[in-house]
């Protein structure tokens, strides 16, 4: 498909669908075009704020962030705007009940992706609706836990160097928690060399103790660990645990606990690097042999020794029923 010229319009955008796979489609004021819930970002705004924030404004509908699962990014021709291109960022969420448009939105309409509709704008027919029907879903952001310290060995760094490496290579940006030092500055600092993109979220007492990264893409300040958790956690789409100590233990039993009661969607994986996740591997076994946990938690629990293998189970994740113990 071929591209015009003109500057890009940047919009962040929201795919929510009902029980029959219907999409759920807004018509502005003055416009003709059916085209998702969604629009442009505010100064400094990450995409997935920009979604939560449009869909709020034009529905008066509060998106949950900790399940928004982004799709894609997408290009086409714009609806409205002759002679441009629109590049979305365009993110899942469940669905939500709505019941009347607000703002400069003067329809509201459920429209099957498997019918045609001339109304439909080329963003949605050309992109989007394709993107639907396929059952991968490609991480757009991986939320990375991980050691402040480097280990004994030295196939740690050297594995989290690799692997923040093919983040970047397979077009994946970094969440993390915004430090220089050890493996997770080592993971970072591999992403910005192969050229992608690196967010980070640290706490204050961290940020004054010098050991934030100056680097990354953005660096967010927050005032408690548990706001650095819970954002991390929104601005991600699945979550790895890289060897490191109880802080990465607990960071990824909490996430993989959410998944199990149904309070996020996102996959959550071990990135086993020499071996060092397999006592914990056998532990979560015994967990469900003795009765303690179901062997649907363990088998949502991804676990992989290489990057491609990785991504691949994450893009083939299904979200897991949910109040598991």
């Amino acid at each position: 498909m071929a591209h015009h010229v003109a500057e890009p319009i940047r919009v962040s955008a929201v795919v929510v669908r009902d029980a029959e796979g219907k999409v759920l489609n807004v018509r502005k004021r003055g416009t003709d075009s059916l085209m998702l819930p969604g629009g442009k970002p505010e100064a400094g705004e990450d995409p997935r704020d920009t979604a939560i924030r449009e869909f709020r404004e034009e529905l008066g509908v509060e998106l949950d962030p900790l399940r928004l699962r982004g799709l894609g990014e997408f290009r086409a021709p714009a609806a409205n705007e002759p002679e441009r291109d629109v590049i979305a960022q365009v993110f899942e969420h469940p669905y939500v009940a709505v019941d009347r448009p607000l703002a400069e939105i003067e329809h509201l309409e459920w429209a099957d992706p498997l019918e045609e509709n001339a109304a439909m704008a080329p963003l949605n027919t050309d992109q989007v609706f394709p993107a639907l029907a396929r059952t991968a879903r490609p991480p757009q952001r991986l939320a990375v836990f991980t050691g402040s310290a480097f280990g004994n060995s030295p196939a740690f760094a050297a594995g989290a160097h690799e692997f923040g490496g093919a983040m970047a290579r397979a077009g994946i940006e970094l969440v993390y928690g915004g430090g220089k030092v050890g493996l997770m500055g080592s993971v970072a600092d591999a992403v910005l060399e192969a050229g992608g993109r690196a967010f980070g979220v640290i706490t204050e007492a961290l940020l004054a103790g010098e050991t934030g990264h100056t680097g990354l893409t953005r660096l967010e300040v927050v005032a408690s660990m548990p706001e650095r958790k819970r954002r991390m956690a929104e601005l991600t789409d699945a979550f790895v645990a890289l060897p490191g100590g109880p802080g990465t233990l607990e960071e990824i039993f909490e996430v993989w606990t959410w998944v199990t009661l149904g309070i996020h969607t996102k996959p959550v994986a071990l990135y086993d690097i020499d071996g060092y996740w397999q006592p914990l591997v056998r532990a979560i076994d015994t967990m469900v042999d003795a009765g303690f946990s179901k062997p649907e938690a363990r088998d949502a629990l991804i676990v992989a020794t290489e990057p491609a293998e990785l991504f691949a189970k994450i893009s083939e994740w299904q979200p897991p029923l949910p109040k598991w113990s």
